[in-house]
């Protein structure tokens, strides 16, 4: 979300409406807007009714346990749905650029309706006194995603395979994004 929050304008001058649902608490969501510095809502699912709904569920994917698969749905005033992307993993998101050409190319996508049952999975455990249960610090972003950057091309230094090699290409691009996002929104934290 810190990508799109840093990109927000690009978004709401295409008539787009942001929301983030996450399987968080509203007390970790409030924390993680303010921290990032969100200008969009971010809402709180943590018994993932909503979030089963759309196939972004993954009861094991976090570290901690269950999380929200990355996902973005583009939704027509008609209640079509033009684009859907969801991730395999934590880290598997589209680029802005291919969300901003979704939202360019709505009103020429075919409607179809609108067909979602919810059915909680259930809530996530907490662990109150669990420190992997509090947000990252703002200055660890940026680090962390270098990390992750730093991996991804190790893997493709070690593949022959040029589907891998692309899929690396994919994601350190990406990252890249939330790098820069990282840095501009820790900027925005700073005193002036």
């Amino acid at each position: 979300m810190v990508s799109f929050a840093r990109q927000y304008e690009e978004f709401t001058s295409r008539n787009a409406t942001l929301v983030g649902i996450s399987v968080d608490t509203p007390a970790e969501n409030a924390a993680m807007v303010d921290k990032l510095r969100l200008p969009s809502p971010l809402l709180s699912d943590p018994a993932a009714a909503v979030i089963a709904a759309w196939d972004a569920y993954d009861p094991v994917g976090g570290m901690h346990g269950p999380i929200a698969r990355p996902a973005i749905f583009v939704v027509g005033r008609d209640q079509s749905i033009p684009y859907e992307y969801v991730g395999r993993d934590f880290a598997d998101r589209p680029p802005n650029s291919e969300v901003l050409a979704a939202l360019d190319a709505v009103r020429d996508a075919p409607v179809r309706p609108l067909e979602r049952s919810l059915s909680a999975p259930g809530p996530r455990p907490l662990d109150a006194g669990n420190l992997a249960d509090k947000p990252m610090p703002l200055s660890d972003i940026a680090p962390y995603f270098r990390g992750a950057t730093f991996g991804v091309q190790a893997i493709s230094l070690r593949t022959d395979d040029p589907v891998v090699k692309a899929e690396c290409d994919r994601f350190r691009a990406i990252v890249g994004d939330y790098i820069k996002a990282a840095v501009a929104t820790r900027r925005m934290a700073e005193p002036a």
